[in-house]
């Protein structure tokens, strides 16, 4: 790599094409746009024995990029970042051909804000195999003047290639035409101190070959800085100890104390100097190390401190927590270094309070913030506010069991009979019973009733609790019910002496008194059978299918009875059924 100034240089400029920016707003391309520089190109040739710049006309290959792009694409054995610790770089030059040159001009004004100008590039360089000289080959390099034109010590940097793979601090890697000759990511830095008040031009300058076969092309970056040690307070604190820090983006610093941090931490003395060295990273000189003075002078700072805080709260000063509404003025004295007077106007806002009385049926859970709760207590909670001052909040949670179940729920009975229905709550509480329907109930709302059903029926029973009419239980009673006063005849039975089925009777209930009178008639209308008072429970009284000491025949007969019942009615009854051996 060559390094010289710009008198072996030499190239057209074009005035008018110079923008300029007065407060460095977009050094760094961070408006995503080129406002504040000014971009030119021209064609590159050479007479034989150096390198020839043609004449500048407005615009140059150049892309914006952004951070969310990535890579270089055309490198490939390492991964070189378009953009380095920002969020917009600038692309400059042809990333395919050669035979051109490509410039990017700025000035700004050097304040005291802005006195410390560091800036960054990357640069792939495309070398050939057909033998070119030095001076025809690709080429990158910034220049950094006042405003007379003069050039700045330590600000230049220049690169052109010659013999694959010997540029120093450059990578190589082999593409179609040749090598690639690239530098990572550098950084450079000047302090523009000494000219506060003056007009500093930079000029960044990128091209290709000669011949118009191999490119050249960089990926640049600046920012404006404050040349000074910042001290992280006016005073030291109470154990009179002081940080004080230099720029960051530095590959080394060197204080007069010993320290290599970007910030050091020590306990001074009034009129103590301070100085720190330090070197830009992947440094391009390392003879251009910049130094920084803070020198320590006595001050009295009046400072007022408007503060809101919660309940819970305090704001320390000087190792003191306040933590009521009120003005204080406070005074500190360190080591005669500084004496601050503070006025601390502080507020204090009350915590917000909520309570809740709530019911949940069981199975249910209440949530508040991260935490839930599922049994009866009292719960206090503190809640987180963005922005705000936290909230407490405390539930009284009742859960509310409605846990029923039926003494029995199955019954059987005959017309006229009774059933006592009865709930069995398994849960303590205060509850409403609805009994559905509410018909034949002694009591359709009690937890327990008599009932006399006319008829086979289902009942139920909703229990509520009148804590939470939303808790709620249920239960379910089956009644079957049959007529007192049926009398239930076979259709059919076997006479054949097999002790199963071999009389023809009347079952009844307990509510028949006697079979009165039992007639059986065969298919021609002929009286066979004619019995009475027979008892309802004895089968060996029906008819044991002859007539006349002789087996009757098979087939269809017909029956009618006189029924008398306890209360004294008579009821008759007919029917058919078949005689079967």
């Amino acid at each position: 790599m060559k390094k010289h100034f710009l008198s072996f240089y030499f190239w057209l400029s074009l005035p008018s094409l110079i923008y300029s920016q007065t407060d460095c707003s977009n050094i760094g391309f961070e408006l995503g746009n080129i406002s504040g520089w000014s971009l030119s190109r021209g064609t590159l040739t050479d007479d034989g024995t150096k390198t020839v710049y043609g004449t500048e006309v407005s615009g140059a290959d150049h892309k914006i990029v952004n951070i969310s792009e990535g890579y270089d694409a055309k490198i490939t054995q390492d991964k070189i970042s378009v953009v380095s610790g920002s969020n917009y770089a600038i692309r400059l030059g042809s990333d395919t051909e050669g035979g051109s040159y490509h410039r990017l001009k700025t000035s700004f004004n050097v304040t005291a804000d802005n006195a410390l100008f560091q800036y960054k590039f990357a640069v792939m360089l495309a070398n050939d195999r057909q033998g070119h000289t030095d001076f025809q080959k690709p080429g990158f390099n910034i220049q950094i003047t006042d405003q007379n034109g003069n050039q700045l010590a330590c600000s230049y940097f220049d690169v052109q290639l010659s013999t694959p793979g010997s540029t120093a601090t450059f990578k190589s890697q082999t593409y179609t035409n040749g090598t690639i000759e690239y530098k990572d990511w550098t950084t450079g830095a000047i302090n523009l101190s000494n000219y506060i008040g003056q007009r500093i031009n930079i000029q960044v300058t990128a091209h290709g070959c000669t011949k118009r076969t191999h490119f050249g092309y960089t990926y640049f970056d600046a920012q404006c800085l404050k040349a000074e040690i910042k001290a992280n307070a006016v005073c030291p604190d109470e154990n009179g100890f002081m940080t004080f820090s230099a720029p960051d983006g530095f590959a080394q610093y060197t204080w007069n104390t010993g320290a290599t941090t970007s910030s050091i931490t020590v306990k001074p003395t009034l009129d103590d100097k301070l100085w720190v060295k330090v070197l830009p990273l992947a440094s391009l000189d390392k003879t251009c190390e910049l130094q920084l003075k803070y020198e320590l002078k006595y001050q009295h700072v009046y400072n007022t401190i408007d503060s809101t805080i919660c309940e819970d709260e305090s704001v320390t000063v000087d190792s003191k927590k306040y933590k009521a509404t009120g003005i204080y003025t406070i005074n500190i004295s360190r080591q005669g270094i500084c004496d601050s007077t503070i006025t601390l106007k502080l507020k204090v806002t009350a915590l917000t309070r909520y309570s809740n009385v709530v019911s949940l049926c069981s199975g249910k859970t209440l949530s508040v913030g991260s935490k839930t709760y599922n049994s009866t207590g009292i719960y206090v909670d503190t809640l987180q506010r963005a922005g705000k001052c936290d909230s407490i909040v405390t539930n009284y949670l009742t859960i509310v069991d409605v846990d029923i179940s039926l003494e029995q729920s199955d019954f059987n009975l005959v017309t006229g009979d009774k059933a006592f229905l009865k709930t069995i709550a398994h849960s303590t509480g205060n509850y409403q019973y609805t009994w559905v329907p509410p018909i034949d109930l002694a009591c359709a709302t009690c937890s327990e009733t008599w009932v006399t059903p006319s008829q086979s029926r289902q009942y139920k029973v909703y229990v509520v609790s009148q804590d939470n009419t939303s808790c709620r239980d249920t239960g379910t009673v089956n009644i079957a019910v049959r007529r007192c006063d049926i009398v239930i005849l076979p259709n059919a039975f076997s006479p054949n002496l097999d002790n199963h089925n071999d009389y023809y009777f009347a079952y009844a209930s307990g509510c028949v008194k006697q079979i009165k009178s039992m007639k059986i008639y065969n298919r021609w209308g002929e009286l066979i059978f004619w019995k009475e008072n027979l008892s309802p429970t004895d089968q060996t009284s029906g008819w044991d299918g002859t007539y006349k000491g002789v087996l009757a025949e098979v087939g269809s007969y017909a029956y009618q009875l006189e029924v008398e019942l306890n209360n004294g009615l008579i009821n008759n009854q007919s029917g058919a059924f078949v005689l079967m051996r």
